[in-house]
């Protein structure tokens, strides 16, 4: 009746720790938020903007808003997530970021040098790699939600 009970005990005390190991582990849902956290700080700066840009300020506003944005790219590149479909969204998130930050930049130099087609032509670029966020923004929250 002894060894009936030992390999037992060693199921029964092998399962407890595979459970606990895995239950351990951030859940989707947990990793999802944390990508979605930063997303919304990055929303909020461009709602910020849109409300108020702040046209006397000139290039020194689209300046602003990049370094901004900089760090909102910083903070989601240090998000650490195990997913890999949420690393390939953290992943564009990212590129847009960077993207837009540079389109900003781009543009308030086009601005200082009083090249204002060039700003232009920047601004609507920007316009079309800003867009690109709400494509994302429907991915990533049907894959959190299960849909």
């Amino acid at each position: 009746m002894q060894r009936v009970f030992q390999p037992t005990m060693m199921l029964s005390t092998t399962a407890a720790i595979a459970l606990l190991v895995t239950g351990c582990g951030e859940s989707k849902v947990s990793q999802c938020n944390k990508i979605v956290k930063v997303a919304n700080k990055a929303a909020t700066i461009g709602q910020e903007f849109g409300k108020n840009p702040k046209p006397q300020q000139g290039s020194k506003s689209l300046t602003e808003v990049a370094g901004k944005i900089d760090g909102v790219a910083n903070e989601m590149k240090a998000v650490e997530v195990k997913d890999e479909k949420l690393q390939g969204y953290q992943g564009r998130f990212l590129t847009l970021y960077q993207d837009t930050s540079k389109g900003l930049r781009d543009a308030a130099s086009a601005l200082d040098k009083k090249n204002f087609p060039a700003a232009n032509n920047f601004l609507a670029s920007l316009k079309k790699t800003t867009s690109q966020e709400s494509a994302i923004v429907q991915e990533i929250n049907s894959y959190c939600s299960g849909k």
